[in-house]
């Protein structure tokens, strides 16, 4: 387990891989925790982890907020901006599909 938060603390943004991967390693590492990590920390690490400019123009250029915006809004964001508003639609089938699954994953 304390590979898992080591691999957690550690990991970075590639943009070679892009940022689907970065927030999978995060989640995927989250999971092999003992105790799985809070949404805060998760949000924050991702936050942290991707390039200030794209984190700045997150905020700035689409609105988003860290007080009100979940983790997969900012990712979903990047996506949009990445493949253009063409895929809106596959985005939506993403962002329904990820929250279903982190309901699945932390139910109340």
């Amino acid at each position: 387990m304390q590979e898992a938060r080591e691999a957690f603390r550690t990991a970075v943004y590639d943009a070679r891989t892009g940022i689907q991967t970065f927030y999978d390693d995060l989640v995927g590492h989250a999971q092999n925790m003992a105790i799985y990590l809070d949404e805060f920390t998760i949000w924050e690490t991702f936050l942290d982890g991707i390039p200030a400019e794209m984190r700045h123009a997150l905020i700035r250029d689409d609105n988003l907020s860290p007080e009100v915006n979940t983790v997969t809004e900012f990712l979903a964001a990047v996506l949009v901006a990445l493949l253009g508003s063409a895929n809106l639609l596959t985005v939506g089938t993403f962002l329904a599909k990820r929250s279903e699954m982190e309901r699945n994953r932390n139910p109340r």
